[in-house]
């Protein structure tokens, strides 16, 4: 579940808490639910309660610089204050039941990707690599995907620090790193 970034202090945490209250009163199912990070962390034990299994806050991007570019309003939340919300995530839902899209391709070097990953995976946050896919009609239509020059190595080196932290989407109850249809990186766990 998701509302996109709404205008509001919580970030959409309020409303996805009653969807999936709604949603788990009528059917067990497992529920990822997604949202930047609230001002009050009180939200991540709110949406566990009503049911929620996991949690994506998704960076999208690691450079500060590529993140003011692409994506400015999001990029006005720190990435400091994004791990403390990661941490007091991953108190909530546990190791491995969070995790933060980062998408190759919109300018981070694989450096800075792996940097992130590593400080990600540190904290037992799941980083979903996903290569970066043009949209007609988008402002980056026209944007490049990254090759598969850039991917699998990336992949590769990402895949081993998972293994060696004992992360796998396979273990997350639910959401986008479950799937992993936008992604390779589970072949390389």
């Amino acid at each position: 579940m998701t509302t996109g970034t709404p205008n509001t202090s919580d970030r959409g945490a309020a409303y996805l808490t009653e969807c999936a209250k709604a949603v788990k009163a009528s059917v067990d199912l497992p529920i990822q639910a997604q949202c930047e990070p609230p001002d009050d962390f009180a939200w991540f034990d709110r949406l566990h309660a009503a049911g929620v299994d996991s949690l994506g806050m998704h960076l999208e991007a690691a450079d500060p610089d590529v993140r003011s570019r692409i994506m400015p309003g999001k990029a006005s939340v720190p990435l400091d204050y994004y791990f403390e919300a990661f941490a007091a995530a991953v108190r909530v839902f546990g190791r491995g039941q969070v995790s933060t899209y980062l998408l190759a391709g919109l300018g981070d070097r694989a450096e800075t990707i792996l940097a992130m990953c590593d400080r990600l995976i540190a904290i037992g946050v799941y980083p979903f690599v996903v290569p970066f896919v043009p949209i007609t009609g988008t402002p980056l239509a026209n944007h490049p995907s990254p090759s598969s020059e850039f991917m699998y190595p990336l992949y590769q080196q990402i895949g081993t620090k998972l293994k060696q932290a004992g992360l796998s989407s396979a273990d997350i109850k639910a959401g986008c790193a479950k799937c992993g249809a936008c992604s390779a990186i589970s072949q390389f766990e």
